[in-house]
């Protein structure tokens, strides 16, 4: 009996001893699978989409359960315009994290980017009512750049003073802000957002073409070609730089 017990205790070390080894094991995985979501972000801050996406996807291979690195898999899709693929890898991020809110505003950028502005909406509402939600103010600009995009001026106003209300120099939400003034022809209101967007973000090239646009509007030929000719000689090129350079053909 003593030596059944003895060899029972043994068989009980061991499978113990393996379930501890295997912890370990799977933590140190999931550490391996952080670094590598850290390289791949780096290389995304830097433009460098394809050692990203190497980054990305040898961190996966090392912990496939890890959320956050199916979550950058699907921005590095995103923004290399990989939609399809995009929408996979959020989709298997919430498989694996089903209350992800980040990953809620991902899809609503997503839908944002290809026209399907409802669809956005429904992601940044799941976004919002999740209590652990630590960046709502994105949900909130996100959710009024899809309204702007359906004609609601009215909730567009809304969601974006809701996230200034949270983030005040947010630039975006100041910018957006102002293009929804704009729409709504009270160019007084937008190019007191333009003004607040570039305050706190002065190279913000959309932010300064679209003061711009506003203060011709206003009448303000002076300060418009002011802000337009400042633009051009800062950033020398580019889509904004080229756009300016036209208007300005208007105001000389």
């Amino acid at each position: 009996m003593k030596s059944l017990i003895g060899s029972l205790s043994v068989l009980f070390c061991i499978a113990f001893l393996g379930a501890c080894s295997h912890l370990s094991d799977s933590s140190k995985e999931r550490d391996r699978a952080k670094l590598y979501l850290q390289l791949s972000s780096d290389m995304f801050a830097q433009r460098n989409y394809p050692k990203a996406l190497e980054y990305c996807l040898e961190g996966i291979q090392i912990d496939p359960d890890f959320a956050p690195s199916l979550n950058h898999l699907g921005i590095i899709y995103m923004e290399t315009k990989r939609f399809n693929k995009a929408e996979e890898a959020f989709n298997q991020a919430l498989k694996k994290q089903p209350q992800y809110p980040e990953v809620f505003n991902n899809l609503g950028v997503l839908m944002n980017r290809q026209d399907r502005f409802s669809e956005a909406v429904s992601f940044f509402d799941r976004a919002l009512k999740s209590d652990n939600y630590v960046t709502p103010e994105n949900a909130l600009t996100n959710m009024g750049y899809s309204y702007f995009r359906l004609g609601n001026l009215t909730k567009a106003k809304v969601y974006h003073q809701r996230a200034l209300d949270i983030l005040p120099d947010f630039c975006l939400a100041n910018k957006n802000l102002g293009d929804v003034y704009a729409k709504d022809k009270k160019f007084p209101k937008s190019v007191e957002y333009y003004n607040k967007a570039l305050s706190t973000c002065p190279l913000y090239e959309e932010s300064h073409y679209k003061l711009g646009l506003a203060l011709m509007k206003m009448g303000q030929r002076n300060m418009a070609k002011n802000e337009l000719e400042k633009l051009v000689q800062r950033h020398k090129a580019g889509p904004y730089v080229d756009r300016s350079q036209e208007v300005l053909k208007f105001l000389n």
